[in-house]
């Protein structure tokens, strides 16, 4: 018999099942009984098998591994001869789990084949295994990397930030629904209709107490979750490692400097109960669609990459706060006195450095965002910002001053009405990329906050502001900058 060990499901050829239920099937407790705690730590069995003390439940303690124990207790009497697991499981979860089938049967032998996804595929796939709170990498066989984040963070964040959004829209703060004990009730409901919505099996909210429904769309799912999915592209240069994009584009940068060459991917395979939200990161960086395999059909596949020796790397996504803001470069050039100033001889000066890639430019940028500029003279400018805008990318290192400045610079100065829909384009644009310096999306706060009335209808700035609060939630910046954050998205 052949058994895949898996998240949120675990089969057989002849039968599916939940590790979870299993367990507290076992133990005669419901599943609506326990705290949403022991819920959280069920589900994630498989990121933490080693641990002890794991859970208590009718006053009594269960290691991590007695809990695989008491489920597997249903296959006992079965012969399994091949396991299949999750490449996150890799390591000493796999001893745990060959010593517990070991200890629960008889017909568990000790030579019993263990094989992980990435040995099913052949070379040039690559796979990706969703887990409840982490997603493993492998290309070809070799078994790259594990990622901190799975189903539980993409859950957590979408329903957050539609918490945040009712927030906004209903005009309640989070003060006055502690008061009546209603913030807790609304967060777990909101987390529980967004859980619905991302597995599809609905896309409506509705608070009937509150008078609050309204229709959640792909395009809104699709920036809700940009904070984990990313932006970043195979070739940009990673500043933090923040979300699934900058952690796969990172991986496959260590591949090409360990192995001397680039990946060859042909092709892609994604295994998880929300494989579909991690379609279009990776379809974007490798330009390939995915394949989404469900673990029933991992059980039919044949063995094709086994390796003797495979070195792994674990990624821990993490923003920075102290990420280097070129807002600050001290950067000294001879401008002559400002009696003299011709805004003519400032742009032609600003090409020069921008043309030969000279970071002397953003001080120009700086000096004509401070200068009264008159009309024709601050529409040239913008229309300058939005050029500059266009040819820069995150693909050069050295140009990446020249995105801070202009966006600060395009968050102070008076936009001619003409003008603006370029300007919210180019905000839009880079708005929703988390991982620029704090200063950076302060810039693009306070531009939403300053043009509020003209883009309080567009569905980018009824996502962007919601979802920043839940951004900064976990992050360590100031009372003072969180306040700022909050003050100019109207949430508090």
């Amino acid at each position: 018999m052949k058994l895949y060990l898996g998240y949120p499901e675990s089969c057989t050829e002849n039968e599916n099942f939940k590790i979870k239920d299993l367990f507290l099937k076992e133990i005669n407790v419901s599943y609506d009984s326990i705290p949403v705690e022991i819920k959280k730590k069920l589900l994630s069995l498989l990121d933490s098998l080693k641990e002890k003390d794991y859970i208590f439940i009718d006053n009594i303690h269960y290691d991590a591994s007695d809990i695989l124990e008491f489920a597997l207790f249903g296959i006992k009497n079965k012969k399994i001869e091949h396991i299949i697991l999750p490449g996150y499981t890799y390591g000493k979860p796999t001893f745990i789990i060959r010593e517990t089938l070991k200890a629960i049967s008889n017909n568990v032998k000790n030579n019993i084949n263990i094989y992980y996804d990435f040995n099913l595929f052949p070379d040039e796939t690559l796979v990706i295994n969703i887990g409840y709170r982490k997603t493993s990498v492998s290309i070809g066989g070799r078994f790259l990397s594990v990622i901190n984040i799975g189903e539980f963070n993409f859950i957590d964040v979408f329903g957050n930030y539609l918490f945040n959004r009712f927030l906004k829209e209903k005009g309640i703060s989070n003060a006055n629904l502690r008061k009546t004990g209603k913030r807790g009730e609304y967060l777990d409901r909101l987390r529980a209709i967004g859980a619905r919505i991302l597995l599809k099996r609905c896309n409506k909210i509705i608070l009937e107490d509150e008078n609050y429904t309204r229709t959640v769309n792909k395009e809104e799912i699709k920036l809700a979750l940009s904070i984990l999915t990313g932006q970043t592209n195979f070739g940009e240069f990673v500043v933090n490692i923040t979300d699934l994009s900058s952690a796969i584009v990172s991986i496959l940068y260590n591949y090409e400097e360990t192995e001397k060459q680039k990946p060859s991917i042909k092709n892609i395979a994604i295994i998880g109960r929300i494989a579909h939200l991690y379609q279009e990161p990776v379809e974007r960086i490798f330009g390939l669609q995915p394949e989404i395999i469900i673990p029933r059909k991992l059980l039919n596949r044949p063995i094709s990459n086994l390796r003797s020796r495979i070195t792994f790397q674990k990624i821990e996504t993490k923003y920075n706060t102290n990420t280097k803001s070129y807002l600050d470069l001290d950067i000294q050039i001879n401008v002559g006195k400002k009696e003299n100033f011709k805004f003519k001889d400032y742009l032609f000066t600003l090409r020069k450095y921008f043309r030969n890639r000279d970071i002397k430019g953003v001080k120009i940028i700086e000096i004509l965002t401070e200068t009264n500029l008159n009309n024709d003279e601050r529409e040239t400018f913008i229309n300058e910002l939005l050029t500059m805008g266009r040819i820069t990318s995150f693909k050069d290192t050295e140009m990446l001053p020249y995105i801070d400045y202009i966006i600060s610079a395009l968050s102070k100065i008076d936009i001619p009405e003409h003008l603006f829909p370029e300007v919210e384009n180019y905000i839009k644009k880079v708005a929703f990329r988390w991982s620029l310096p704090l200063k950076t999306r302060m810039n693009i706060i306070y531009f939403c906050y300053k043009h509020k009335d003209i883009l309080k209808d567009r569905e980018w700035f009824k996502v962007l502001l919601p979802l920043t609060i839940t951004w900064i939630r976990d992050k360590k910046i100031s009372e003072g900058e969180r306040q700022f954050i909050r003050t100019a998205t109207g949430i508090k």
